[in-house]
C-alpha cells in the first residue's frame, strides 16, 4: 500500500533580477516528487545563467548608457594639458640648470693667468728729415714678442704686458732703410661683445732705438751724405683691434697700431716726427 503524503509544487518566477519560488500543495505521491526535482533542477540553472549574466553573484549587469566620444574627448584634454605642462617644467628645468651654471661660474676665483704673445705687423714708417723734407719708404715689416698677465674684471679683462718689437722698411727712392727696435710696457683693456670676439683698446710706452741708413742730399751744398747711425729714443703707442677667443687658452688679436718715438739727432742733423703706422696680428696662448 503506498503512503501518500503532502507534496508541494515548486515555481520559479523571475522578476528582475530577483528570483522568487512559490511552493503550491500538491497531493501526487512519487509523480509530484519528480516534479518537484525537476522544477527545482530548472531553477537552479536559471539562477547560475543570471548569475554569470550580471557578472557575479550579487552584481548586475552595467549598460553603459552615456557618451564615450565625450569622455574619450574629456581624456584626451587631460593628456594635452600634461604634455604642455611637462613641456613647461622642462624649461624650467633647462634655465634652472643655466642659472646654476652662471651661479657657478660667479663663486668660482677669476682665472688670472699668465700669458705669452708672438706676432707680427706690416709697417709704413714716416719721418721729416732737419728741413723738414718727408723721407719716404715702402711697406715694412716687424715683429712682436711679449709676456703678460690677465687681470679679469666685473666686466671685460686688463691685461699688462712686458713687450719686445722690431721693425724694418725700405727707402723708396734709395738705397737704405729705417729700422726701429723697442722695449715697453703696454697695458690693454678687453671689452666682450659675444662669446668669442672682443674688442680691446692699447697703450704702451718705453725704449727705442731708432736707426736710420740712407743717403741724405745737402741743399745747401748739393752734395749727398751718407748717413747710418742709431739713436735712443722714447717710444710710445697706440692702438685699437678686435680679439678672437679660441678657447679659454689661446686667442688672436687683430689691430690697428700708432707707434711714435721722440726725435732723433743723426749725424748732428735732426730727425723730426718719425712715426708709423701698423697692422698687427698676434697670437696668444694663456697658462
Amino acid at each position: 500500500m503506498i503512503r501518500q503524503k503532502n507534496a508541494y509544487q515548486v515555481l520559479r518566477v523571475f522578476s528582475g533580477n530577483n528570483a522568487q519560488m512559490v511552493i503550491k500543495s500538491h497531493h501526487s505521491g512519487v509523480d509530484g516528487m519528480k516534479k518537484i526535482m525537476s522544477v527545482l533542477a530548472v531553477s537552479a540553472f536559471m539562477l547560475t545563467a543570471n548569475s554569470v549574466l550580471a557578472g557575479g553573484p550579487g552584481k548586475q549587469m552595467i549598460y553603459d548608457d552615456g557618451c564615450p566620444d565625450e569622455c574619450q574627448q574629456q581624456i584626451d584634454d587631460l593628456q594635452s594639458s600634461q604634455a604642455q605642462q611637462n613641456e613647461l617644467l622642462s624649461a624650467h628645468g633647462s634655465q634652472l640648470e643655466d642659472h646654476e651654471q652662471r651661479i657657478t661660474r660667479l663663486e668660482e676665483p677669476p682665472w688670472n693667468p699668465w700669458y705669452v704673445r708672438a706676432g707680427v705687423k706690416l709697417v709704413w714708417p714716416k719721418q721729416q728729415d732737419f728741413l723738414s723734407r718727408y723721407i719716404d719708404t715702402d711697406m715694412g715689416w716687424g715683429v712682436q714678442l711679449a709676456v703678460g698677465k690677465v687681470i679679469n674684471m666685473e666686466v671685460g679683462a686688463f691685461r699688462v704686458e712686458v713687450e719686445f718689437a722690431d721693425q724694418k722698411a725700405d727707402m723708396s727712392d734709395t738705397d737704405g732703410d729705417v729700422k726701429l727696435r723697442t722695449y715697453m710696457v703696454n697695458g690693454t683693456y678687453e671689452f666682450p661683445v659675444v662669446d668669442m670676439v672682443s674688442v680691446y683698446a692699447t697703450v704702451g710706452a718705453g725704449y727705442g732705438r731708432y736707426d736710420l741708413n740712407a743717403p741724405l742730399v745737402d741743399n745747401f751744398t748739393g752734395g749727398t751724405s751718407w748717413v747710418n747711425h742709431s739713436e735712443s729714443v722714447f717710444a710710445y703707442k697706440g692702438g685699437l683691434g678686435v680679439t678672437f677667443n679660441l678657447d679659454e687658452q689661446m686667442a688672436i688679436d687683430l689691430g690697428y697700431e700708432y707707434l711714435g718715438n721722440s726725435h732723433a739727432v743723426i749725424n748732428g742733423a735732426e730727425i723730426n716726427n718719425p712715426h708709423s703706422h701698423n697692422i698687427v696680428t698676434s697670437f696668444r696662448f694663456m697658462f
